[in-house]
C-alpha cells in the first residue's frame, strides 16, 4: 500500500488451492490477479487460479497431469477476450503443453510438444501479439545440435502458433552463436 506495508493476498496451502507458483502474475482491468502454479490441484500437478481484490482465490483449472499438461512454470497471457494462454513443463505426450484456458474455464491444448522437431519443455511461456499470434521458446528439442540434452536431444526452439491454431518453428538453436536451451 501506500505507507509500504505489505499485503498477503492469499497464502498457498500445496493443496486444492495450489503450490510453489513459479512465475509473476498479471492484472486484467477489474483488478484480479492471474497466474500458475507448479504443484498443488487436484493431481498435483498444477493450477491456473485468479486473485480479486478482496484476496479470495479461485481456481479456474487444475491439470490432470496428462494429455492437458502438467506443471506449468511459467505465468499466462490474457488477450481482449478473457482466454488465458500459457505452457506447462510436462504433460501432453511427455514434453509439455501450450494451452488455452477460455473464461468457463474449459482448457484446449494448442500444442503438445514431442520432443522432436517441435521443441521440449516450454519452460518461459508465451508472449501474445495484437494480431493473436502466440509465440514462446522451448529449452530442448529442435532439430539442431544433439549436445544440449539427452533426452530429449536438441537445444530448443523459437515457436509460433498462429490464430487458426497453426503451429510452426521459427529458429531452431544449434548451440553456436545463436545460443542454447533459452
Amino acid at each position: 500500500n501506500a505507507a509500504g506495508h505489505e499485503t498477503i493476498l492469499h497464502h498457498f496451502r500445496a493443496k486444492s488451492d495450489g503450490g510453489c507458483p513459479q512465475a509473476g502474475v498479471i492484472l486484467d482491468s477489474a483488478g484480479n490477479l492471474y497466474g500458475t502454479t507448479e504443484l498443488g490441484g487436484s493431481a498435483n500437478a498444477g493450477v491456473v487460479y485468479r486473485v480479486d481484490q478482496t484476496g479470495q482465490e479461485t481456481v479456474l483449472y487444475s491439470f490432470t497431469g496428462g494429455a492437458d499438461g502438467k506443471y506449468p512454470k511459467a505465468g499466462v497471457v490474457l488477450d481482449a477476450a478473457g482466454n488465458l494462454y500459457g505452457t506447462t513443463e510436462g504433460g501432453g505426450t511427455g514434453n509439455g503443453v501450450v494451452f488455452k484456458l477460455d473464461t468457463t474455464g474449459q482448457e484446449t491444448v494448442l500444442h503438445a510438444f514431442t520432443g522432436g522437431a517441435d521443441g521440449a519443455h516450454p519452460f518461459t511461456g508465451v508472449t501474445l501479439d495484437a494480431a493473436g499470434n502466440l509465440y514462446g521458446t522451448t529449452a530442448y528439442g529442435g532439430s539442431g545440435s544433439r549436445n544440449c540434452a539427452q533426452p530429449p536431444a536438441g537445444c530448443g526452439v523459437v515457436f509460433k502458433i498462429d490464430t487458426v491454431g497453426d503451429y510452426s518453428v521459427l529458429h531452431t538453436f544449434t548451440a553456436g552463436t545463436d545460443g542454447a536451451s533459452p
